[in-house]
């Protein structure tokens, strides 16, 4: 099986790295903070969006969002069915320049277990130092510091989906002002992390929620010439954005990640599950790992989620603002879509996602006032032998899985990751949540 190596060109001055002839399957070039470059990442708009709220992340901070910027580019540039002999698991090096080497070495084997973990790929980080000094990596120019004029100890990330509106209408009702930070994917969630960023300031004109929401592109070309789709490890990238966040608010500060306990899990639903289907972006054992990292950079950032124990359906049924949650659209799917019929971006109505949304909004007895693409309570069926009937048939198979074996169900819950000796708070979690699933699947006609 062949290695792919992605070299980080970081600042004007980085000649990048010779690699022996023959070493690597393919190798390409990263670059970023490289104002000349065409192919730089973008992450300027980042940078700005702190600087004008005078925030000045540490230089730790800064090799921590190069680190993420590489690994995201990496994963999704290169295409497993191209670059793993197995069609999934590819094995790739990063060299990537940082301003202290010795601080990073100590974390390196932590970083390749936590890439892993996430995508299912063999990684080895090799950190070598930053070329030059005067970089102007953090967004300090010259302008007279000033006290940040929106003070919190407290960051929650927004997506636009319901959980993360959830959660900060939570926060908000709680009298605690978030500063909510959002990656824009695509235009397919930018437009709903507006809408629901405008919604909480009209909502809450006295706390008036402030948003940062950024898209880090990766270059399309002259990098392997691929594109991977399955995007594992966007999570340490949308983290990371977080956790830079946080650690420059406050000496200690609250990263609010909000995910119901099912999607958190996230149990492959059938055997053939385990790799394509089944990411692990909010699983309790990858946000140790995360503590752990941001423990060991003295960031001052503790990770949180609330609803770890909650079901989708709990977490709308216990929102303390309901009603805004009802009457704001969100976007939930995993491939939101429509355009091309003319509708928009809607819920595709039938993937994973869409059925836990459709699910909590019949266990809270509330109405879900937007449309889908497909609605799946109708009397015209959903044809199980094609691909928009798989997923519920998915969930229909584990259902009688674990009613017909319960013990079915704690093997899968350990088989997710690490989980500690008492899993059982996790199976009652999972029960539940079953239960909501089920009630909807009582409802849909299979054909």
């Amino acid at each position: 099986m062949g290695k792919i190596a992605l070299i980080a060109l970081v600042g004007n001055e980085d000649t990048g790295v010779n690699l022996p002839e023959g070493t690597y399957l393919r190798q390409a070039n990263l670059s970023l903070f490289r104002n000349y470059d065409q192919y730089d990442v973008s992450l300027h708009a980042f940078l700005k969006s702190l600087k004008k709220l005078k925030l000045e992340p540490s230089e730790l901070s800064m090799d921590l969002l190069v680190i993420a910027a590489v690994m995201y580019g990496a994963d999704t540039r290169i295409n497993r069915k191209d670059f793993a002999e197995d069609g999934w698991t590819r094995i790739i090096d990063l060299f990537i320049p940082v301003s202290d080497v010795s601080v990073w070495n100590n974390q390196k084997e932590n970083l390749e277990r936590i890439f892993k973990f996430l995508t299912g790929d063999i990684w080895t980080v090799i950190f070598r130092p930053r070329a030059g000094t005067d970089l102007q990596l953090s967004p300090r120019g010259k302008l007279k510091r000033y006290k940040m004029p929106y003070e919190t100890d407290t960051v929650c990330l927004f997506s636009g989906g319901m959980d993360s509106f959830i959660g900060a209408i939570d926060l908000l009702e709680s009298n605690v002002r978030p500063l909510l930070v959002g990656h824009k994917k695509s235009g397919d969630v930018s437009k709903f992390q507006k809408i629901c960023g405008d919604a909480l300031v009209a909502a809450y004109p006295l706390l008036s929620p402030q948003q940062i929401s950024t898209h880090i592109a990766i270059p399309k070309t002259n990098l392997f010439d691929s594109q991977e789709d399955t995007e594992r490890g966007r999570s340490f990238l949308f983290l990371t954005l977080g956790a830079i966040c946080a650690s420059v608010l406050n000496a200690n500060s609250t990263l609010v990640v909000p995910e119901n306990g099912m999607i958190s899990l996230n149990i492959p639903l059938t055997p053939l599950r385990t790799g394509s289907h089944s990411t692990r972006t909010t699983h309790p054992f990858y946000f140790s790992k995360m503590q752990q990292l941001f423990n060991a950079l003295n960031l001052g950032v503790k990770i949180s989620n609330p609803y770890q124990y909650q079901t989708k359906g709990e977490m709308l049924t216990n929102c303390k603002n309901k009603s805004l949650v009802v009457n704001t659209e969100t976007m939930s799917c995993s491939h939101p879509s429509g355009r091309y019929e003319g509708l928009g971006n809607l819920h595709c109505g039938y993937c994973v996602p869409c059925i836990i949304r459709k699910a909590a909004f019949l266990a809270s007895e509330q109405q879900d006032k937007y449309p889908y693409r497909t609605e799946i309570i109708g009397h015209q069926g959903l044809s199980i032998a094609k691909a928009e009937g798989a997923d519920i048939l998915a969930f229909k198979f584990m259902v009688e899985k674990v009613k017909k074996n319960p013990n079915f169900l704690t093997a899968a819950i350990r088989l997710t990751g690490p989980l500690g000796e008492d899993v059982l708070p996790f199976i009652d979690l999972y029960s539940r949540s079953l239960i909501e699933v089920n009630n909807l699947i009582k409802q849909v006609k299979l054909i």
